[in-house]
């Protein structure tokens, strides 16, 4: 019942679409589509695209490709410079590695760090840029084509990193997307779809990003160990104050791997009807996923405008979609 909530979304003229999916360990057990949206639409995930990143990450490690705690330079020779030299890969995935949010105009390595690592939380775009570059480096392996083959194809995922031009036709125009560069705009331009960028060019249905937050309900299986599951899952250097600058009002210093963890900050994205163990993360083009461990239950919503109006914290919104789901 919680779900038909994302009804009125579309009837007020909040969002143009909109996809909801409620999460068991097992998979997905409901799914409610809105607006312009089908099953099968394929949404922008923008910042979404992290979590998914971080899993490939970790399993490049359970490989023993990747060593979280080694420095990047040991395949980026950039990073051996000494500003970066200290940063390691578990620093990027918790966001902890002093590198910006953004850094319009540098290219991705060669972005300086703002702040020592593990000294402030500051929530990275470049850092994922960087990953992925490192993801590459310690595989040989396109990172593309590895997040596809450690997460989209084990799962069965409909999702793609970066989006075909032959899937176009699927994928919903975000909007008020605003630009990424001069005449690049985000999440519907061409360039920016071919970009496939680690830190938010993914694109996916609900049911599919719903098999990934079932997945973290899981603890990890089948794609991590259940070691590798609670380390994702645990707050990396506790207390680190900081977390979203760029969303100032919303409050998120606990990080695990590449997942946020709700703790006890308010306000939250998530609200405060799910457990300080909630793992989760929302997207700019209007995405969020949550999945709690202490309940067994999840959410994905995906829609297709921006939160840089904020409408997604309004009465009705996100905080009472997730209190719907949580209390289920």
């Amino acid at each position: 019942m919680s779900l038909l909530l994302v009804d009125t979304w579309v009837a007020e003229g909040d969002v143009p679409a909109v996809a909801a999916a409620l999460i068991a360990p097992s998979g997905v057990a409901d799914l409610r589509v809105a607006g312009d949206a089908r099953q099968d639409s394929l949404f922008a995930l923008a910042s979404l695209t992290k979590p998914l990143v971080a899993v490939a990450a970790l399993v490049a490690a359970e490989e023993g490709a990747l060593d979280l705690d080694a420095p990047v330079g040991d395949h980026l020779p950039q990073y051996r410079e000494p500003a970066r030299a200290a940063i390691t890969a578990r620093h990027l995935l918790a966001h902890a590695s002093g590198l910006p949010e953004v850094a319009r105009g540098t290219p991705p390595l060669e972005v300086e760090p703002v702040h020592p690592p593990a000294t402030r939380r500051v929530y990275s775009n470049e850092g994922f840029h960087v990953l992925g570059a490192l993801i590459g480096a310690a595989t040989g392996i396109d990172f593309h084509r590895y997040v596809a083959e450690a997460v989209f194809e084990p799962l069965g995922m409909d999702a793609h990193l970066p989006l075909p031009e032959d899937e176009y036709g699927r994928a919903l125009e975000v909007l008020e997307p605003g630009l990424v560069a001069p005449g690049v705009q985000l999440f519907n331009g061409s360039e920016w779809r071919r970009r496939g960028t680690a830190a938010g060019g993914c694109f996916a249905t609900a049911e599919a990003y719903g098999r990934f937050a079932a997945m973290l309900l899981a603890g990890g299986a089948p794609l991590l160990s259940r070691e590798t599951g609670a380390d994702l899952a645990r707050v990396q250097w506790p207390g680190l104050a900081g977390g979203l600058e760029s969303y100032p009002k919303l409050v998120c210093p606990d990080w695990g791997l590449g997942v946020n963890i709700r703790g006890h900050g308010r306000p939250h994205w998530c609200g405060d009807a799910v457990s300080p163990a909630t793992l989760s993360h929302f997207g700019a083009s209007g995405t969020l996923m949550w999945a709690d461990p202490a309940t067994g239950r999840g959410l994905v919503c995906l829609a297709n405008r921006t939160t840089y109006s904020g409408w997604m914290m309004r009465p009705g919104r996100w905080l009472d979609l997730s209190a719907g789901v949580a209390s289920a």
